[in-house]
């Protein structure tokens, strides 16, 4: 299940740290952030996962909610290596996951 169906206040702070209240099995939600530039980087203008820092070749990066699930989709302009930018997503709930109130990265691909 992705973290977005147990988490609320879901925001992206400095275009590249996740945050999020995230419930525990208990019931009681707890404040956490996760880094995406530890876990998500950016190849010929193309988000990666597994890779590091896509926040240093990107631009207008913003955080939506679309779909009827409302899934979290990280929008963004990246760098190529070539000069040029491409507009890319990826969606979040792909790869992190709420564990015990703590947003965490999952091996996905």
């Amino acid at each position: 299940m992705g973290f977005h169906k147990s988490s609320m206040d879901i925001k992206l702070r400095n275009g590249h740290v996740l945050c999020a209240y995230c419930r525990r099995p208990t019931g009681e939600a707890i404040y956490s952030e996760l880094d995406l530039n530890e876990f998500l980087g950016a190849k010929k203008g193309k988000f990666a996962w597994s890779a590091e820092n896509f926040s240093s070749s990107a631009s207008d990066v913003n955080l939506q909610f679309e779909g009827p699930t409302h899934e979290p989709i990280l929008h963004a302009q990246l760098c190529d290596g070539n000069g040029a930018r491409h507009e890319d997503r990826v969606n979040l709930a792909d790869c992190i996951k709420n564990e015990d109130g703590h947003l965490r990265f999952m091996d996905c691909f």
